[in-house]
């Protein structure tokens, strides 16, 4: 009985461990938008419709720089914008290292005279 226990606050423990993991790594993911939000601010593009979707790939390098990989948009400007804005910038020291695990991103510019 008592090695039951012992057996079920192991696993209990254990899950209570991974379950902080998750919580920790989504706050890490919610702070490093935050930061590309704060670096694609305002873009200064002549928009021929009311908006242009692009999604984004990338990862964050051991420097903790932020490394474009694709982005894919049918207008070329905003490619040029993003990897111009994004492309080997820093990242917050808050921001945990994330080796080389990819991120998408969907970014929506919206015409400001529609």
């Amino acid at each position: 009985m008592k090695k039951l226990i012992v057996l079920a606050v192991a696993i209990l423990t254990s899950t209570q461990i991974f379950a902080n993991d998750k919580k920790a790594e989504e706050t890490n993911e919610q702070k490093l938008r935050s930061e590309i939000a704060l670096l694609l601010k305002r873009p200064e593009i002549k928009l021929d419709t009311d908006e242009i979707k692009a999604n984004i790939e990338f990862i964050v390098n051991t420097n903790g720089e932020i490394v474009i990989l694709t982005v894919d948009s049918e207008k070329e400007a905003i490619e040029e914008y993003v990897k111009f804005r994004l492309n080997y910038k820093k990242v917050g020291d808050n921001i945990n290292k994330t080796g080389n695990k990819v991120f998408k991103l969907k970014l929506k510019v919206l015409n400001p005279e529609a």
